[in-house]
């Protein structure tokens, strides 16, 4: 069963516990896949996901209130359901289980940790030999020590904290309001570059007419000249507002992308959001 790979499901929220637990397993015998240690380098993170859920042969889904409220986890359970993975479901944190989920048989560390390591090793045919250091990892998610009361109160609280360190990430991307307003301000420079280019061609014009019109000994050809050097005012204005177009297409484009970075936001680093709002701010100027 060794040579089988498990692929290992869990919200970021939870990631000291999943990469202690897998590591745990792999001394154990199992062959695991999870993110953190088995993304390469220079990987599409993506598709580095998409290509070992193909692959995996059993999908470890570690169960808290952060990876019920994940897109991320939800999206991977479906993708292993749809493919008949075979499903091993861990409870790690009391919570509500989604409908799809609650048809599942999970193993309860909640409750009973030791027969749950023990149908876990069973189910991964891996030796019970020294599962003790697996009952030593429940500590980092204090399943060791607290009541059942303390580890809803507890899950509580970490669950608030999570949402507000979520909404502090969110609130250092660039807005859809922002995104909204530099679209207006765009559309405005449009609009006033349309004007001035029809002030260009009407003055050029009224200029013409009256040097027709008047009794002054200018060439034709130097007056249309001058008129056409006048209209080339114009073409500044033309840039800008192809310039403009190309930048609200753009962020149309970006607000699209932010919606997708606020699905992952547990998983962006500072360096990512500030090449968002970088490349926002490119897209205001002209």
């Amino acid at each position: 069963m060794d040579s089988e790979l498990i692929f290992v499901s869990y919200s970021s929220k939870d990631r000291p516990f999943a990469l202690e637990f897998s590591q745990e397993l792999e001394l154990l015998g199992a062959n695991i896949w999870i993110d953190q240690n088995s993304i390469q380098l220079g990987q599409n993170w993506d598709n580095a996901i998409e290509d070992a859920l193909e692959t995996a042969d059993t999908f470890l889904l570690l169960i808290s209130p952060t990876a019920v409220d994940s897109q991320n986890v939800q999206d991977e359970v479906s993708i292993a359901k749809e493919n008949n993975k075979k499903l091993i479901p861990v409870l790690i944190m009391p919570c509500e289980l989604p409908m799809r989920w609650k048809r599942l048989q999970f193993a309860d560390l909640t409750k009973n940790a030791d027969k749950a390591i023990k149908d876990i090793v069973d189910e991964l045919g891996l030796q019970l030999e020294a599962t003790s250091n697996l009952k030593n990892v429940l500590s980092l998610i204090g399943l060791s020590e607290m009541s059942p009361d303390q580890i809803v109160k507890n899950s509580d609280k970490q669950k608030m904290s999570e949402q507000k360190l979520e909404d502090e990430l969110e609130h250092l991307l660039i807005s859809n309001e922002e995104i909204d307003s530099a679209i207006v301000m765009h559309k405005k420079g449009i609009k006033k570059s349309k004007q001035l280019m029809v002030m260009v061609v009407l003055g050029s014009l009224i200029l013409l007419s009256v040097l027709l019109f008047i009794d002054i000994a200018f060439p034709l050809w130097m007056i249309i000249i001058g008129c056409l050097s006048i209209n080339l005012l114009a073409i500044r204005p033309v840039a800008s507002i192809r310039k403009r177009d190309g930048n609200i297409d753009l962020m149309d484009l970006l607000k699209l992308k932010r919606d997708r970075l606020v699905r992952i936001i547990n998983k962006l680093n500072e360096k990512e959001i500030e090449n968002f709002n970088q490349e926002f701010f490119d897209y205001i100027k002209i």
